[in-house]
């Protein structure tokens, strides 16, 4: 019977299983602590961008980086992403960057949106139950419809207009809705200002389709939206008034084409619609005659 070689053991037996499954065990939990130890970093310099453009106004990225101590090209990734999410805009002169649209709406909406909020919610919620589609509350700000709640439906859901997010008053039902129920002078003023136009919005159809349009709405009192915010995916959109008559809102219902519009249920989902909206101005103090 050989013998090994002098100096030379046998191999070390492997370490057992269990001790293995600990160290990847052990591993993956450094893994995850290092991943949210980032991301509350991340976060925590994003509130930083935010509360420097909220304090200072339009910022340069290089003023941004010297505030936060952080290197200039860590900072131009951080508002890259801050601008694809809407939370910060480009500011008007170059290389500058303010607060985006999204969040000010939200901010300013929270102190003086409450009511209609609060008036609309049971007919967002009957409108889900009875039609299963998801259902909107915008409000005018400015040139734009903002999203002031919106409430998920049982069927196909549209990644259009968002909690917070916003569209331009001559696109989409509620949007329109909005639009054909204001003063002539103020659609006029909204039609001419370009100045609220982000990179995405859908194109503005031409002046006299689009008033032609507005005065059919306000005399059926809803709007319809075919397909031009997202193809494929159709609204129908309705006013809420205060209790001046003055419009202070709008509910929309949207969903796949033949949810919305199909010939056998568009009279029905008009119907509940329109009286959503009424129950909504009825709950403002609008009465109507």
């Amino acid at each position: 019977m050989s013998s090994l070689p002098a100096g030379q053991g046998r191999p070390a037996p492997p370490p057992p299983r269990a001790q293995h499954g600990q160290d990847r065990a052990t591993l993956a939990r450094t893994k995850d602590s290092d991943r949210e130890a980032g991301a509350l970093e991340l976060i925590s310099k994003a509130g930083a961008v935010l509360s420097i453009l909220e304090r200072c106004g339009d910022t340069s990225a290089a003023d941004l980086a010297t505030a936060l101590e952080e290197p200039l090209s860590s900072v131009y990734r951080l508002l890259q992403s801050l601008t694809a999410t809407g939370w910060v805009d480009r500011g008007p002169r170059r290389g500058t960057y303010r607060l985006g649209l999204a969040l000010m709406t939200i901010g300013g909406l929270i102190d003086d949106q409450l009511d209609v909020r609060e008036a609309c919610l049971p007919s967002l919620r009957s409108l889900v139950a009875t039609i299963g589609v998801t259902s909107f509350l915008c409000v005018r700000r400015g040139a734009r419809a903002v999203c002031l709640e919106r409430l998920e439906g049982f069927a196909v859901q549209s990644l259009a207009m968002q909690l917070g997010g916003s569209l331009p008053l001559y696109a989409g039902a509620a949007p329109r809705a909005l639009l054909a129920f204001l003063p002539r002078a103020e659609q006029d003023a909204v039609l001419a200002d370009t100045t609220e136009r982000l990179r995405d919005d859908p194109p503005q159809p031409a002046l006299a389709t689009l008033k032609a349009d507005l005065t059919v709405i306000k005399s059926m009192g809803y709007s319809v939206s075919d397909g031009d915010v997202t193809p494929g995916i159709a609204a129908l959109g309705a006013p809420v008034f205060n209790h001046r008559g003055e419009v202070e809102g709008a509910l929309s219902i949207s969903g796949l084409r033949v949810q919305v519009l199909g010939p056998s249920i568009l009279e029905e989902n008009v119907a509940r619609l329109r009286q959503a909206a009424a129950d909504a101005s009825a709950a403002l103090g609008w009465e109507s005659h």
